[in-house]
Parts: C-alpha cells; structure tokens; sequence
C-alpha cells in the first residue's frame, strides 16, 4: 500500500493532475485545518471561512488537470484563499473598513512560508488535543471538522441526538480554545503576521 502522507507536494500534486483521489485526499488532509485558520482569521467568520475552504478544493480537484503551478503547493493554496477572501468581501459589499485593511495588509506582509510552518504546528497541536478528547467528543469532532457531516447526518450516524452532538461540538471547541498551548501558539502566528 502506498503511503501518501511520505509524498512532497509536488509528488502529490503531479499524481492529482492524473486524477489520483488518494493524492486528492492527502493534500486535503494536509491542508485544510491551516487554510481554514488563515481564511477565518481574515473573515472571522467560521461558516464563511469552511465554505471557502472547502469550493476551494473543490475547485482544485475539478481543475487539477488543467492547473500549473509555477510556485510550491502551499504558496498556491495560500493566495487562492486570500484571493478568494477578497472576492468574498468584495461580493458581500463589507463596510468593515478595519477587515479589508487586515486583509489587504496581511496579503502583502505575510511570509506564506513561515506561516505555514507555523500552521502545521499549530495543527499538530490541535491534533493532539483532539486525541486526547474523551471517544464520543472526538468521534463528534472529527465527523463535523475532518468529515464534514451535518449535525444532523453526525446524529443518524452515530444514533445520539442532534443535541448531543452539537453539545460535544462546542465541548471540543471550549476545550481548544482553553489549552493555553494552542492560545500561546495562535497568538505566535498573529504576531509574525505583523512584523
């Protein structure tokens, strides 16, 4: 069996433009959990930022033939969010003048490359969080944040209610939020975004 987590972007990215959904779907495992920190940090919206994120791999995976990239996959991937992110301000007619500016300054001044680094240990954490979450907790979790299911379709699943499984949901997202491991770590990110 190959082991797609072993590939570079680029190897896995050559095996996408042939239609490989194994590649397709390491690239998305990669790269989700960092492009949808970067798209809500600019939105702080989390249903818009999901919603970006995931046409944006839609898009990928639909055009993937047709796509070269003349600069490495996460750089790629960045700027398409930061792209899209604008296009979504602009569609949706925001007067927040502070998010435009935030998002106009954070297009010019971030290092992709060093955020990235940072995103990836930042999504290292969070998925050790995530494992450290009682089973039913991270069974919910990982249906709504990795698998994308309705609360609805995570209750039929799993044969709770949708309350339960909303609860859990918030229940992991409070826990996140109070591991000061992960706020020291966000709070890193925002500050390299500035400087």
């Amino acid at each position: 069996m190959v082991a797609y987590n072993t590939f570079t972007d680029q190897e896995l990215f050559s095996l996408l433009k042939k239609a490989d959904q194994q590649a397709f779907n390491e690239i998305y495992d990669r790269y989700w959990t960092p492009l949808y920190l970067h798209a809500n940090r600019m939105l702080r919206d989390e249903d818009a930022a999901q919603d970006l994120v995931q046409d944006l791999f839609i898009w990928l995976f639909e055009k993937s033939e047709d796509l070269d990239i003349n600069t490495s996959l996460s750089g790629f991937l960045y700027t398409a969010v930061r792209n899209r992110v604008f296009n979504a301000i602009k569609r949706n007619k925001l007067k927040d003048n502070y998010l435009i500016e935030i998002a106009a300054f954070a297009d010019e001044m971030i290092d992709v490359a060093d955020e990235h680094i940072h995103l990836k240990e930042l999504a290292a954490i969070i998925e050790r969080e995530i494992d450290f979450m009682p089973h039913k907790m991270k069974e919910v979790f990982n249906l709504s944040r990795k698998a994308h299911l309705s609360h609805k379709e995570i209750a039929e699943k799993l044969g709770i209610s949708e309350h339960t499984v909303s609860t859990q949901i918030q229940r992991a997202l409070l826990r996140l939020r109070k591991n000061k491991e992960l706020q020291y770590a966000v709070s890193v990110i925002i500050l390299n975004c500035f400087h």
